[in-house]
């Protein structure tokens, strides 16, 4: 802000008034900061005279269209109602970002967070490691252990203490636009080799590409090449990898890097899938621009409820990724599981307020996860299942018949091998791939050689 004022009179008078004017100013200025700060960087705002406490939670909901956002606005004023002496004031922003701002947040003492979403196993291990986040067996009664479900918490298990409970699982799903697989005459694929038919059919549709990518968002990248790897190598071969159990260098894991330039040779992704990040590729699929999305379960919901989307729910069709014929894996192997939750700062002022909203969130935006048909529950809290769209029910129908998880990479690794990793797979979406470097690259990363 910058202003000018004329003043007349003495040189005595101009300096007296000057300096009035600037000590007025200077106060204001400050009380204006002071007032900006608690907007836009949400500092906590401490304990009020009245002994009500404010906590910040931090999650990457922003999208107004997604349902959890709104599920996770009505927990909060309910909670508020029961818990009147805390506030909780939030921040959102899109993924990427998010992941951003956490970590350089993170990198000094997070004082403007008291609670945050995040994912476990390799993505939180750094900052476990470093004592940023704090752990909840203090804060876990018997009662709330009953309701979660088994085998749903070694995502947030670290040295024999809690960090985290979970949220929701999801299942990666492959998703394939009915319609435009008829007018192709292409068969909806069970088996890779399928796969590359389906999009030699596609490929001759105008304007539809075979299978939207979003290559340009490295974790959208990595999903397809991890849907392959899952299908060569097995679960229990990538757990075995990732756990740090087994080296990287399994030759399945070559193969299904050729096997996704492959399928960029052919056109699977379209001309330029680096040009695409995850809401374009998203986009695509959900006005019949592309036959094939390879996402999360959530997508499911995506496809019921965006208001801008074009494709007829009821033609979309959830299967397993294709099946490798001389693969190592078995077909109850999927990519999945709980990895997701909100945890708390080790630095919050409040630790018994934040772990208690921390539990409190994880449970109900569980239950929201599964009644929005998002996502899995990770608690057994009754559910309401009237509302679950018929592509959830198909894709909670594969996950019956799944036997071992796999976790997506980039949150079963550490931070900088599972930058690497992400880094590497989208170079398997342009020309000149070189899987070898590819190989060597995540050796050097993961096997730390």
């Amino acid at each position: 802000y910058t202003f000018s004022i004329k003043i007349r009179g003495g040189n005595k008078m101009r300096k007296n008034l000057f300096k009035k004017v600037l000590a007025v100013t200077l106060a204001s200025t400050m009380a204006f900061s002071m007032v900006g700060c608690g907007n836009s960087d949400s500092k906590s705002e401490g304990k009020k005279d009245d002994g009500t406490i404010t906590l910040n939670v931090w999650h990457q909901w922003s999208n107004d269209t997604n349902e959890l956002k709104g599920r996770y606005e009505e927990a909060v004023k309910a909670y508020e109602k029961d818990n009147p002496n805390v506030k909780i004031k939030t921040e959102t922003l899109d993924t990427e970002a998010y992941k951003t701002k956490i970590n350089a947040e993170f990198a000094g003492d997070a004082k403007g967070i008291d609670v945050f979403y995040w994912w476990g196993a390799g993505t939180a291990k750094k900052l476990v490691d470093a004592g940023k986040v704090m752990a909840l067996d203090d804060y876990l009664t018997d009662d709330v252990k009953s309701r979660i479900v088994e085998g749903s918490t070694s995502a947030f298990e670290y040295d024999g203490k809690l960090f985290s409970v979970p949220m929701f699982s999801w299942y990666m799903t492959l998703f394939c636009n009915k319609t435009l697989f008829d007018k192709a005459g292409a068969k909806l694929p069970d088996t890779y080799d399928e796969l590359v038919d389906a999009v030699k059919k596609l490929k001759t549709l105008d304007g539809v590409t075979p299978l939207a990518a979003g290559a340009k968002d490295g974790w959208n990248a990595a999903f397809v090449y991890q849907a392959l790897a899952l299908r060569e190598v097995g679960a229990t071969g990538v757990n075995e990898m990732l756990s740090g159990k087994k080296e990287f260098g399994d030759e399945g894991y070559k193969k299904a890097a050729q096997k996704v330039s492959d399928l960029y040779k052919l056109g699977a992704f379209g001309e330029n899938p680096l040009e695409q990040g995850n809401d374009d590729a998203n986009a695509a699929f959900e006005n019949g621009k592309a036959a094939m999305r390879i996402m999360g379960s959530w997508f499911a919901n995506n496809v019921y409820t965006d208001e801008a989307a074009t494709v007829n729910p009821e033609e979309v069709v959830a299967l397993k990724i294709p099946m490798i014929s001389d693969g190592n894996g078995e077909s109850t192997d999927y990519c999945g599981g709980y990895v997701e939750s909100f945890w708390v700062n080790n630095n919050t002022k409040y630790k018994e307020e934040a772990a208690k909203f921390c539990i409190y969130i994880n449970e109900k935006m569980g239950v929201a996860s599964y009644e929005t048909g998002s996502g899995f529950s990770g608690w057994t809290t009754k559910a309401d299942e009237s509302k679950l769209n018929p592509l959830f029910i198909q894709i909670k129908d594969l996950l019956a018949e799944g036997k071992q998880g796999v976790l997506a990479w980039d949150t079963s690794l550490e931070a900088e091998p599972a930058a690497v990793h992400n880094e590497q797979v989208q170079t398997l979406f342009a020309d000149g791939a070189d899987i070898n470097a590819f190989i060597d690259e995540h050796k050097a990363a993961i096997n730390g050689k």
